[in-house]
């Protein structure tokens, strides 16, 4: 299990995102505070607060890692 901090400076951003994770394998979770949404869910992306940063928690399988991080790397907070 992997921890990233990710922003999406807007809705089309967050939408991306959620594209570029939803043929992966692996579970995605988004962490802000104490809730937690499914991370390849755009309706549960969108009801995050987007102006924050939140957490990113990566459960990976089948050796995804790497191309994971390629997909996500544009979103990853600086």
């Amino acid at each position: 299990m992997k921890t990233f901090t990710v922003k999406f400076d807007t809705v089309d951003n967050a939408a991306s995102f959620v594209k570029a994770i939803e043929d992966f394998h692996s579970h995605f979770d988004l962490i802000y505070g104490k809730y937690v949404v499914d991370a390849q869910s755009l309706l549960g992306v969108m009801t995050m607060n987007l102006r924050e940063a939140v957490d990113l928690r990566i459960m990976e399988r089948d050796g995804e890692m790497e191309r994971i991080m390629a997909a996500i790397a544009p979103y990853i907070a600086a």
